[in-house]
């Protein structure tokens, strides 16, 4: 067979599986003869390296993700920062509203339409180095100051394992600079966005220690309940696709991130 044969093969193949997904992303999205649905609008927090604010070369990698699959389903999607407090109010009261990157709890269970499953994060404490900490001794620091970003899950967690002294930051920069100020001896959560936020206002990585894995989660692209399953089906469809095509590990590549 000739090189030309072989290439004529290859498209032909690399033709009939994007027809497919098209087909099965067309058959999720509605009943034939439905009115396409109604814009949506994305919302998000400075989450480096998944979200990034305006001002950046870039949105963060799973607000890229969330756009890519957007424009493959067809739906209409605008793109906003809040302060993720903000954000997660406005997802729980406004329709046909997206929000990412968002942990899955059982708490949050029953607040929003759980539409596609991005990637775990690790979760871990964050201290000063040299600032006498065992990051290791969970028992230990919960008699010590400690950080969590506003309107996550982890006051509501570190409290119950009967950590004293919960300090709330708006953002995760906010709390690592309190660490790395001595306000505070430490910070908890995740893994990937407290390294960038390391690396940021005069601070090096090398400048703070981390600790082992203490809790994972799932992050999702999640919604208001006003979104219907069949769209969700879509979309979880428009994800495969870029698994399958090597897109998802391009974009999360670019922020430094592999699947997971």
């Amino acid at each position: 067979m000739s090189g030309r044969t072989v290439r004529a093969s290859t498209l032909r193949r690399s033709l009939a599986r994007s027809l497919a997904w098209t087909l099965a992303l067309a058959l999720a999205w509605a009943p034939a003869g439905a009115a396409p649905p109604a814009p949506l609008r994305l919302l998000a927090a400075d989450l480096p390296p998944y979200a990034v604010a305006p001002g950046g070369d870039s949105p963060g990698a799973l607000v890229e993700l969330a756009q890519e699959m957007a424009r493959r389903v067809g739906a209409p999607v605008t793109l906003a920062f809040y302060p993720w407090q903000r954000a997660l109010a406005l997802t729980g009261v406004q329709p046909r509203t997206l929000v990412v990157p968002l942990t899955r709890t059982p708490e949050r269970e029953a607040q929003y339409r759980w539409l596609v499953r991005l990637r775990r994060q690790d979760f871990v404490f964050v201290g000063r180095r040299g600032g006498g900490v065992d990051l290791r001794d969970p028992a230990a620091l919960a008699r010590r100051p400690v950080a969590v970003l506003r309107g996550s899950p982890h006051k509501r967690l570190l409290e119950s394992l009967h950590f004293g002294a919960v300090a709330e930051c708006a953002s995760v920069r906010e709390c690592m600079r309190m660490v790395g100020k001595g306000v505070v001896d430490a910070t908890y959560g995740g893994e990937d966005i407290h390294r960038h936020a390391a690396r940021l206002d005069g601070f090096r990585e090398a400048d703070f220690d981390f600790g082992p894995v203490f809790r994972s989660g799932d992050i999702w692209l999640a919604g208001s309940r006003d979104i219907g399953e069949d769209e969700g089906r879509a979309w979880r469809a428009a994800l495969d696709a870029m698994r399958a095509d090597g897109t998802q590990a391009r974009l999360l590549r670019k922020y430094g991130l592999t699947p997971n």
